[in-house]
Formats: structure tokens, sequence, C-alpha cells
């Protein structure tokens, strides 16, 4: 389909490779429940629609792996800085401890630069064919708070941006989408994900973060679909029904 739309969901994976396994101090179970409780479960399937019309890029790792939505460069990193979780975690997150050896930190590098080379290239191949490019950047957040958190009170909604890559139409159709729910904007989390090479430089790329809170998906084991699911996914699709309606036809 033509649409200057890139989807991204960095989050819904949970998969290390196997010779990186050895790696991680945490015995199988315990390094499971890490990987399951901190996924952005099942977004995959949440903005599947939006992912499989407009296309994009899907992390099928881990975060616990390398997380694609922290700064490349750990200085320029807080979440490495205060808490040892920058692209490449250092500790657990259930409970704060070491997570793994850096002997192999080089090696998971390279997953995490090909991550982002492809987002590029995928910006760029949208800005030739139609002058600009809007990425959706997909997530979920836990109702849990976890010893890295600030003790916010949590909405429902998360929707996250900056204001020299926002994509206002955009984020008119999801604050529609989701009336009636409390919507934080830029709050718990702020900022949307914009590819690297072009964050900062060129304002045809938009981006626009949605963050939606597990409880209203999830039952409180943090990893089973809840009833609420259908109705989650509903609203995201009306979302892509919205954007697809705003496109040229050919």
């Amino acid at each position: 389909m033509n649409n200057h739309y890139l989807i991204h969901l960095p989050h819904c994976g949970t998969n290390i490779p196997a010779e990186f396994l050895t790696d991680y101090y945490l015995d199988n179970k315990e390094l499971e429940k890490n990987i399951f409780e901190y996924a952005d479960l099942f977004t995959d399937e949440l903005f599947g629609k939006l992912y499989n019309n407009f296309g994009g890029v899907k992390n099928k790792c881990s975060r616990l792996f390398f997380d694609p939505e922290r700064f490349g460069d750990d200085k320029f990193e807080h979440m490495h800085g205060e808490f040892g979780l920058g692209w490449f975690y250092e500790n657990a997150i259930l409970e704060k401890k070491p997570l793994r050896t850096t002997a192999n930190k080089d090696k998971v590098r390279k997953y995490f630069d090909e991550h982002h080379q492809l987002l590029n290239k995928l910006t760029q191949d949208k800005l030739d064919k139609y002058e600009k490019c809007t990425v959706i950047d997909c997530h979920s957040f836990s109702n849990t708070r976890y010893w890295f958190h600030k003790d916010y009170e949590l909405p429902d909604i998360c929707i996250g941006f900056e204001d020299n890559h926002v994509d206002n139409d955009l984020l008119d159709i999801i604050k529609a989408e989701f009336s009636g729910f409390s919507v934080g904007v830029n709050i718990p989390y702020e900022g949307s994900l914009v590819p690297t090479n072009y964050w900062g430089k060129d304002f045809r790329v938009k981006s626009v973060m949605i963050e939606i809170n597990k409880k209203l998906y999830l039952e409180e084991d943090n990893v089973t679909k809840s009833a609420g699911f259908d109705d989650i996914k509903q609203r995201i699709d009306n979302i892509y029904t919205k954007l697809k309606s705003t496109l040229p036809l050919a």
C-alpha cells in the first residue's frame, strides 16, 4: 500500500539467540520471567493491522538482549548511567541484580546496529517516494512499578512525541480514538523514536509513540490476554482505518 507510515515494534519480542544464553547469570526460570514481564507482549497483534498494511520494523529479540529504543552511545543514555539499563541491559528487571556478563557486548551490538540500519533505510525509502515519513512507535507498559521507575499515577494510555518531529494529525486521531480513557501526554514516558539519521536534522520525519497500559488487555499476571484485548485491538484498527482514509488512492 502506498503510504508514508513506518510502524516500529521494538519490544514485542522474547527471543535471545541461543549462543548468548550462557552470558546470563539468572537461571532459566528467572530469566524467562524477566523477559516476559518486561516485554510489550502481544503488541505485534494489537498493532498488527497497522504493521501488516503499512510495513515497518519488528524486533523479535527480547529487550533484555538489546533495547533499540535506547541511545547507542551509553554516555547519552540516562537509563544506562542511572540504572545499567542502556541498549545493553546489565541489570535485571524484577529486582536490582546483575543480569549478564559484558564479554559479548560487541557481538550483541551488531544486532542493535542492524535494527537501526533497517529503520534508517526504510525511512529513506519513504522520503524518496513520498517526501515525508511518519513513524508510529508501538508499545505497552506494565501497571506495576519496578525498582528503577518513578512512582507515577499511571494513565491508561501514554502518547509520546518531540515537538519538532510530531505529526499533529496522527496525534489528534489517537486522542480521539482513546477519548474516555485517561491519557498521559509525554507522561510517564516521553518522546518517540526518530530514526538516528534524521533525529533533530530532517523534520520531514515525524514520530508519535503509543503506549497501552497492560491492565487494559492483560490479566494481572501480565502475560495472559484479558477480556479487554479485543476492544483495544479494535481501537487501534480504527486508527489504521482513519489513516488509510487520508491516503491518496494511487
